[in-house]
């Protein structure tokens, strides 16, 4: 099989992650939200800036990465490619479209089995019917500060991180996206989040492109779509997942109701506010994670 620039990347910089003694992973936890306080909470660890590692694309080199142990397993915390490098729309035009989703290359060359991403999104308006789409089973409205686990995902970004790829080692050239979300996993993190009193709905994410907020229009076929919850630049972590062959468990942060002006500002500060308990159910969630890392891994807990 020939190899990719994609390859050729990935080759040096896991090389040089070995001869610095960064441990292996088994979980990437990649956090679109901010890593908060998460990264102090693991043993043995050690924090590594992405842009001393030769073959790394230029917009991941602020990002820091974070290696260590919790609840028994080998974890990697990295946070999202800076904001001004990395907005959906923005990105180095003349970077490769992989450098998107570099991380989840990156983990899963490494040992990864098991993904772990955050982000934060605006619930769709009702269908015509009343119903919230994507979520039919579920009682509670979609308000801000609800965790959300997406079950699927519709790409309507025009955009993936496969662009061009072609035949690589790193993955097939048509990944199969039907088992991406861990439904066994999203299943738990949801019982999870009740007993912890938490807000939680599943359903389907609609991955919108950006930098713009979308339309009330563009929301609306969104919803009619079938999509409960739109997210900016959730497309590319979820089909580089898809390709490096990562098990992914995705938690959306719900910031607004998507049914009235809307600024940056206050959705940074909804997602903020809702960090605490995304960081309450991940440590709450360790022992499910490990029990699914070990299923992945064909051996017992």
């Amino acid at each position: 099989m020939s190899h990719s620039l994609l390859d050729d990347s990935i080759a040096p910089a896991i090389q040089e992650l070995h001869e610095r003694g960064v441990p292996s992973p088994q979980v990437l936890l990649w956090t679109g939200t901010g890593a908060g306080m998460l990264p102090r909470a693991l043993d043995k660890s050690v924090s590594l800036p992405l842009g001393r590692l030769p073959g790394v694309p230029a917009s991941w080199h602020d990002s820091v990465l974070h290696a260590g142990q919790a609840g028994g397993l080998s974890v990697w915390i990295l946070d999202d490619a800076p904001r001004e490098l990395n907005t959906p729309g923005s990105e180095d035009p003349n970077a490769p479209a992989w450098a998107r989703g570099f991380p989840a290359w990156l983990a899963a060359a490494a040992g990864a089995v098991l993904c772990l991403h955050t982000s934060a999104g605006s619930r769709l308006p009702e269908a015509s019917d009343g119903s919230t789409p994507g979520s039919a089973d579920d009682s509670q409205p979609l308000t801000a500060g609800t965790l959300f686990f997406p079950e699927d995902h519709i790409n309507l970004s025009g955009n993936t991180p496969l662009l061009a790829l072609g035949e690589t080692g790193l993955g097939p050239l048509f990944p199969d996206q039907t088992t991406l979300h861990h439904a066994g996993l999203r299943t738990t993190a949801r019982e999870r989040c009740a007993k912890l009193g938490l807000p939680a709905a599943s359903g389907v994410v609609a991955c919108s492109l950006g930098p713009a907020l979308e339309t009330p229009a563009e929301r609306r076929w969104m919803s009619t779509a079938g999509a409960a919850v739109s997210v900016q630049g959730l497309a590319a972590p979820l089909h580089a997942c898809a390709h490096a062959g990562l098990a992914l468990l995705s938690i959306v942060i719900i910031t607004d109701a998507g049914e009235r002006p809307v600024d940056m500002a206050s959705l940074v500060a909804a997602s903020e506010a809702a960090a605490p308990a995304l960081e309450d159910l991940l440590g709450h969630l360790l022992e499910d994670v490990s029990h699914t890392v070990h299923e992945l891994l064909g051996e017992e807990a």
